[in-house]
């Protein structure tokens, strides 16, 4: 079951769910409206007839002689019950007989009864309808002990409501003589109600009717971003990643969806270009010192045996291949370890400390060039040091190849902040022509292609420098440099909280 309700349409099931849900309530309204009409029309019957026979029986006690009066309360000192028939008072049973005579109309008949629950007068012989059943002699017991009844029977295959009054003669204050049975049938209370179910199913049938055709248009709509999501995922999937949803006027949680559907797919086609253009220039970079290698053997294998300059001079280019091959596959898995996201070894770090250790070591590749350090403020930040030397190693070794060997200036400041710690490392070089400068730090992009090959550059320093810092938390600003009068290249990292 679960699986045949699974396997259909969205559109259909949300409609299926909300019609039933709407028909649960309607039914649930519908059936307390006709209880409750029901109830008021009974009651109010019953009111209705219960009214008529008290004001009946109160009209029983007529005005008796001065005489009379006496005689009837000393007997009702003796006995109360039959004080009620004493010569002066009309015997019970022409007061039952005219009592069920007033009280018999054409849509109602009464019959009295006694003490001993004997019918004592029947109204039918005033009435074309038929006698109502005796009471249950139970339901009798009850009105006799004065207490307004009230019940339902079934008369002729008609329902008929009756109502047991006592009657108090010949005063209201007087003891009970017997019972008055008013019975009325309860044919337009079923008209009426009759009508209200009819009311109620055709307005039933034409809210869901309603709720149908409006429910498939409303999911109809609802659901048409989801659908041209679903044409334009099988388009991606087939290869296309130029695709977009393109929901233009929805601000909806479908408009929000599609929106970040188009962003999701936009970023993946910048990835998968970036990655497709990673690996071509990966591949051409690769292939450069392994034609230079190859080409280094044959000229092994065709040189004639026995010359020692030769081999040593070709030895020595396929070993510089061989190390420039070596730092592009270190800088490549650097790379791949980067975008990966692996979590950080984060220390508090001394960023003083760190570019102190670095300048140290790499001052026998700067030659004669000056190195200045500065300091400002709190240097300590949180990073992973190892991570953090890199960023040195390769901003100063860019430093170093762009200045000239005699006259170079580098100065590397290290600033602390309120919340931040920004490094700057400047230089007097060549400078980075303003058109190169937005792309200095892409994968595989040289500024000067051919020298910084022969020097073995890779192209891929101050991408990784990038990736550090963002992984950190940190950014890298816009490039400052003007052609022959230097570089200065400055990034930010968030300062440890009680650093």
């Amino acid at each position: 079951m679960r699986t045949c309700w699974n396997d259909l349409p969205l559109r259909l099931r949300l409609t299926l769910l909300y019609v039933g849900l709407l028909l649960l309530l309607l039914v649930a309204l519908g059936a307390l409206l006709y209880l409750s009409t029901r109830d008021f029309l009974i009651s109010a019957t019953a009111f209705r007839l219960q009214v008529l026979a008290n004001t009946s029986i109160r009209d029983l006690a007529s005005p008796l002689p001065p005489g009379s009066r006496g005689r009837s309360s000393s007997l009702g000192a003796r006995d109360p019950i039959t004080s009620t028939i004493a010569q002066d008072i009309p015997p019970f049973a022409i007061v039952a007989r005219n009592l069920a005579r007033d009280l018999t109309w054409q849509d109602t008949t009464a019959a009295v009864f006694d003490r001993t629950g004997a019918r004592v007068a029947d109204g039918s012989e005033f009435s074309d309808q038929p006698a109502p059943p005796s009471p249950d002699p139970s339901v009798l017991a009850r009105a006799l002990n004065g207490e307004q009844v009230t019940y339902i029977t079934t008369m002729a295959g008609h329902d008929t409501l009756s109502i047991l009054a006592p009657i108090h003669f010949p005063r209201p204050d007087s003891a009970i003589i017997g019972v008055v049975q008013m019975s009325a049938l309860l044919d337009v209370v079923d008209q009426v109600l009759q009508r209200q179910r009819a009311l109620i199913v055709l307005g039933t049938c034409l809210a869901l009717l309603l709720a149908t055709f409006g429910g498939l248009w409303l999911t109809q709509s609802a659901l048409t971003p989801l659908r041209l999501m679903i044409a334009t995922c099988r388009r991606i999937a087939a290869g296309d990643l130029s695709q977009r949803v393109n929901l233009p006027h929805r601000k909806d949680e479908a408009g929000q969806l599609a929106t970040a559907f188009d962003e999701m797919v936009a970023r993946l086609d910048d990835a998968f270009t970036a990655q497709r253009q990673f690996v071509a220039d990966a591949s051409h970079e690769l292939r450069t010192p392994l034609t230079a290698i190859s080409g280094s053997l044959e000229v092994l294998l065709l040189a004639p045996e026995g010359d020692p300059d030769t081999m040593r001079r070709v030895l020595h280019g396929m070993r510089r291949e061989v190390q420039r091959l070596t730092r592009l596959v270190t800088d490549l898995l650097t790379l791949t370890r980067l975008d990966t996201r692996r979590p950080l070894n984060l220390q508090l770090v001394d960023l003083m400390v760190v570019a102190r250790e670095v300048v140290e070591s790499i001052k026998p590749l700067a030659g004669d060039r000056a190195i200045v350090l500065e300091a400002e403020g709190n240097p300590k930040c949180d990073g992973d040091a190892d991570q953090l030397k890199q960023v040195f190693y390769n901003l100063l070794g860019n430093a170093i190849q762009s200045t000239d060997t005699e006259q170079g200036s580098i100065v590397l400041r290290v600033q602390g902040q309120e919340r931040t710690v920004c490094v700057a490392v400047s230089d007097n070089g060549v400078g980075i022509p303003e058109q190169a400068q937005p792309h200095i730090f892409e994968r595989f992009y040289r500024v000067d292609k051919a020298r910084t090959r022969a020097r073995g550059g890779s192209g891929l320093g101050l991408a990784i420098v990038k990736a550090i810092v963002e992984g950190h938390g940190g950014s890298i600003g816009p490039v400052e440099s003007q052609v022959g009068r230097g570089t200065a290249i400055r990034f930010t990292l968030p300062r440890r909280h009680g650093a």
